[in-house]
């Protein structure tokens, strides 16, 4: 009797193991955890016929687009014409009614921020950060605004510097190294006026360049570094420095269309010291590899007729822009995954479209183990 028990359990036991052993390898699955690029970017723009301004957001680098803020009392009865991501939570968004507006998840809730100095009624221009919570704002009346604590408080600059007149154009380089460039009235003319300080606004000079360059009226200014800096606006005009503002070189892009001599450079974003990404008047989109020398012209997507007022990029060869159109209360959002070699529609709104930010996030795959 005991042999036969034991008999038994030995044949049970190879019996399990002959079930449990194939099972387990047959789901013993591993897959090599990777790091691929999340590309997220906001557009903003006026409000639409539902009275509310426009916030887009988009994970995949422009293929798709989600509303944000849709029956939010910040957003009610604004238009929004400047927007700065932070990061994939932290985004600022400012436009009229003095509305500055932020968010802290990615746009889930945005909040309109108090405790702003007492203005008259203002529409701010721009947008600019550096890091979370320093943040740059320009606009009307010569309007220019620093938060360093996230827009707890805010110091509100001499508006005579700035001629009481349309900042159109800031961008904070670092903390402490800040550009704000717009225009003012001279007779029937506007001057171009372009505004640096060094120290985080404690002191600020003005920008004179060679040969009354300052003419023409500046509409934005970038940087992909301390070093190189662009000046950009009216009539394709733009200038560069690339020893921190020390000296710069005045220029234009050439046949870039239009009358009296070229299309406004609306937004130029920078790659790096060389590249630059140009987004025109009369739906042009130009591109310089070699800081300047030779500009080449790429074939916009949608609807025609349109000014391009935003551009932004996440890499060499995906980039995203935003536009109003001349001739009507519409919108289109245009992007290339291919360096500009073709441009895409991928949104088409009833309203303007005015500044487009983006932030590129990495985003591990997990390791799966079964």
């Amino acid at each position: 009797m005991r042999t036969k028990k034991l008999l038994t359990l030995v044949v049970l036991m190879v019996l399990v193991n002959l079930l449990i052993i194939p099972y387990g390898c047959k789901h013993k699955e591993e897959t090599t955890a990777t790091v691929v690029p999340k590309m997220y970017a906001w557009v903003v723009g006026n409000k639409d016929s539902t009275g509310y301004a426009l916030i887009l957001r988009t994970t995949d680098g422009g293929e798709t687009w989600q509303r944000q803020g849709e029956g939010s009392a910040a957003l009610q009865g604004i238009d929004l014409y400047g927007v700065a991501a932070a990061d994939t939570n932290i985004v600022f968004a400012a436009g009229s009614h003095n509305a500055v507006l932020k968010t802290l998840d990615g746009g889930k809730n945005w909040i309109r921020i108090a405790g702003l100095p007492s203005l008259a009624a203002t529409e701010f221009a721009s947008v600019s950060v550096a890091g979370t919570e320093n943040v740059w704002i320009s606009g009307g009346n010569g309007v220019v605004l620093n938060s360093k604590n996230g827009g707890i408080t805010w110091t509100l600059f001499d508006k005579n510097f700035f001629h009481n007149s349309l900042m159109q154009g800031i961008h904070a380089v670092n903390a402490q190294t800040v550009y704000v460039v717009g225009g003012f009235p001279v007779g029937r003319d506007y001057r171009g006026f372009i505004g640096h300080t060094a120290d985080g606004g404690q002191t600020w000079d003005s920008v004179v360049l060679e040969n009354n360059y300052n003419r023409n009226e500046w509409i934005g200014v970038k940087s992909s570094d301390v070093n190189n800096i662009v000046v950009y606006g009216g009539k394709s005009h733009y200038a560069v420095s690339t020893d921190g503002g020390l000296t710069w070189k005045n220029d234009s892009v050439l046949g870039s269309g239009g009358g009296g001599g070229g299309a406004d450079i609306n937004c130029l974003t920078m790659l790096d010291a060389q590249t630059w990404w140009g987004a025109f008047d009369y739906d042009a989109i130009y591109i310089t590899t070699n800081g300047g020398a030779l500009w080449t012209k790429q074939v916009s997507a949608g609807p025609p007729g349109m000014w391009l007022f935003g551009i932004d990029y996440f890499d060499r060869n995906h980039a995203i822009i935003c536009a109003p159109s001349s001739s009507s209360l519409t919108g289109k959002i245009i992007t290339t995954s291919d360096g500009g070699t073709t441009w895409r529609l991928t949104y088409s709104a009833r309203t303007w479209l005015n500044k487009v930010s983006s932030v590129k996030s990495l985003y591990t795959n997990p390791l799966i183990i079964r």
